[in-house]
């Protein structure tokens, strides 16, 4: 990289030349970062690959660089160092919309059960209705109440990866200001509460799986 050029700079010459010595000196510049994101994400998930790990650092460059740098054109670089706050959230998202797709899949192999089981399932025991929810079991309601992904790129950076509102709010796409974001979750919250919660039965069961949901107060 050009000694003395800053991020903001860099990013400029970038999508203003396109030249090979611009994209290089951007790999320089944010390859440690995005790496580092894309192995804590698979190590979150129990797993590391070297292939897969080059897979998704591949596919945030592509998220970056989609309809002409359009994410990298918009963004506004608040502070010198605002641009690396942008390129982590967007190594979190592609991570973890990997490894959320992958475990759907996962769940729908599980589900074509053969016939010969069904009897089996049947008169299995029931599930006790008190026990705590998992995450994927809020995701998939999560899923049921919105077909938005601006909502769920929202709920999940927010309660899985622990960004707060301003972070998540500088995102280009997003469109929504710091307050807008934490308005985004505390709707999503309620419609998850009167989704899970509609079925008297589960209803005690349910509500411990949400007790790490915050109160209104509590929002960051």
């Amino acid at each position: 990289m050009q000694l003395g050029l800053s991020p903001a700079k860099v990013i400029d010459t970038c999508v203003a030349s396109g030249s090979e010595r611009a994209w290089l000196d951007f790999v320089r510049l944010f390859q440690p970062l995005i790496a580092a994101v894309v192995t804590r994400i698979m190590r979150s998930y129990g797993e590391f690959d070297r292939t897969l790990a080059d897979d998704l650092i591949q596919d945030v460059y592509v998220r970056l660089c989609n309809e002409n740098c359009k994410a990298l054109r918009q963004f506004e670089h608040r502070h010198e160092d605002s641009i690396f706050g942008f390129v982590k959230i967007v190594a979190v998202s592609v991570a973890t919309d990997h490894f959320r797709a992958r475990n759907r899949d996962k769940r729908a192999e599980d589900m074509r059960t053969d016939v010969k089981d069904v009897d089996a399932i049947i008169s299995a025991p029931p599930i006790d209705v008190h026990r705590r929810l998992t995450t994927d079991e809020i995701f998939m309601c999560l899923d049921r109440i919105t077909s938005n992904p601006r909502d769920r790129s929202i709920f999940a950076l927010y309660y899985q990866q622990g960004y707060s509102a301003k972070e998540i709010a500088m995102i280009p796409g997003i469109g929504l200001s710091a307050k807008g974001v934490e308005s985004t979750i505390l709707r999503l919250v309620q419609a998850i509460r009167r989704e899970m919660t509609s079925s008297k039965p589960h209803k005690r069961g349910l509500d411990e799986g949400l007790s790490s949901v915050p109160s209104v107060g509590d929002v960051r």
